[in-house]
């Protein structure tokens, strides 16, 4: 059964969400059709401090390979959320993430609990594109008895 917590919290401030599911939270990534590099299958763990409300360390695992990278969190109201940051060592380091928890009722139903996009470029070439859509997986789906994940 869903937690009533998910349903209360449709459409409001994504901080709450993130502060319920706990740290570190897991990102899993989907790439865009219209990106012209392969993808395996990758996601980010977000971390964020206990003294910190703005500042979060990202770690990218794509495949076998990690990244780690900093970013800030950015409310901006209305149920949306921004991350931006930057990657050490990477050839496109910046990215921009938004989150929102107005999650449709078939992404809900999957077992999300926000869902976003994800840009990634070069800040000062400016070529920031869509790359991955964003989904942040509700933990009651991986702590069910019944599916056993």
């Amino acid at each position: 059964m869903v937690q009533l917590f998910y349903y209360e919290h449709h459409g409001k401030c994504c901080r709450k969400i993130l502060n319920h599911e706990g740290s570190p939270n897991k990102i899993l990534l989907y790439p865009d059709e219209g990106w012209a590099r392969s993808s395996p299958t990758s996601y980010w763990i977000l971390k964020r401090p206990w003294w910190n409300r703005s500042t979060c360390k990202i770690t990218e695992v794509c495949g076998t390979t990690r990244h780690r990278g900093r970013g800030k969190l950015a409310d901006l109201g209305h149920g949306t959320m921004c991350i931006k940051g930057r990657f050490k060592g990477k050839d496109e380091p910046d990215f921009k993430m938004y989150l929102t928890s107005h999650v449709s009722s078939a992404d809900f139903r999957l077992g999300y609990s926000m869902t976003g996009t994800l840009e990634r470029g070069n800040k000062k070439q400016g070529t920031l594109q869509l790359t991955h859509f964003a989904m942040l997986p509700r933990k009651d789906i991986y702590r069910d008895g019944n599916n056993n994940k």
